[in-house]
């Protein structure tokens, strides 16, 4: 870390480093560095660490006062991986953290907390919010999929009514949602692969109830789940949308573990400077 440290101030860089000792010490952190002067802020840490930047920066209206770059060294790096930035280089992460271009890129809200990667709701964000941390770091993004297949043959389906805003109004039973601004959650998985950074939509995909002989239906769906003959998975693209669900359910905001049965999500386009990897802004092309 020193050697990428001095290799970034060599670059002419004027590069101060805290060491916040808390989320809420973070964001205190962030008003005070820009008020002094800074026109970029990078922090270094997993998704819920760059969770705790991006709902500063968009809470205190701070988005277009300055870029945000992420050094990606947490558990699973969803958004590094969906923002190419690399996650096995911590001197090109830094350097491309501190110096690489700054691109605008969309920012999504639900109930006014943000999230710049992916949300999760129901059997995903369980298995986010109960993996013990020493499973966490012994086996990185990996142990979200160990524990999910140990929760699968228990989880129980949630109903709700899903509202886009042109007034289509479906009744769901899901076991998972995923809601992308990027395009991969949960420990790698491309959970929306035709999410894109900069398209000012949110990707909504839902794995509908299904018996665990369907599990192989399941998986082959996943590699296209926009395809309109799936039967397992559904896939929609919005700017917003509400979704009511009968009892109370686990959620997840780029990792960050909450609760609740009433959601509005908003997409807040070009909200926020961010500095990406090349590839970044790519995503596939939906079947027709």
């Amino acid at each position: 870390m020193a050697a990428a440290v001095d290799a970034v101030r060599r670059s002419s860089v004027e590069l101060d480093i805290g060491t916040p000792a808390s989320p809420e010490a973070l964001k205190a952190s962030i008003p005070r560095a820009i008020e002094e002067g800074a026109s970029r802020i990078v922090v270094a840490g997993g998704d819920g660490t760059l969770n705790a930047a991006v709902d500063t920066l968009m809470g205190a209206e701070l988005g277009r006062e300055a870029s945000l770059g992420l050094l990606p060294l947490g558990t699973a790096n969803d958004f590094a991986k969906s923002a190419g930035i690399p996650s096995d280089d911590v001197a090109a992460a830094l350097s491309l953290a501190c110096t690489g271009e700054a691109t605008r890129i969309d920012v999504g809200c639900v109930n006014g907390s943000y999230f710049v990667n992916a949300a999760s709701l129901g059997f995903g964000a369980q298995v986010t919010a109960t993996t013990p941390q020493d499973m966490k770091s012994l086996l990185g993004g990996a142990a979200y999929s160990i524990m999910g297949l140990v929760r699968a043959f228990r989880a129980e389906p949630h109903e709700g009514r899903l509202t886009l805003p042109d007034g289509e109004t479906m009744e769901v039973r899901f076991l998972m949602m995923a809601v992308g601004n990027g395009r991969f959650a949960g420990g790698g998985f491309d959970v929306a692969p035709y999410a894109s950074l900069t398209d000012g939509l949110l990707d909504i995909g839902w794995i509908a109830e299904a018996a665990t002989e369907s599990i192989g239906t399941v998986l082959d769906e996943m590699t296209d789940p926009a395809d309109p003959q799936n039967e397992h998975i559904l896939y929609r693209q919005a700017p917003g949308f509400k979704l009511q669900t009968i009892d109370p359910l686990h959620v997840t905001l780029d990792g960050e573990a909450t609760t609740g049965s009433l959601f509005e999500f908003e997409c807040f386009p070009q909200a926020l400077s961010m500095a990406l990897g090349a590839d970044a802004l790519t995503s596939k092309e939906p079947s027709s």
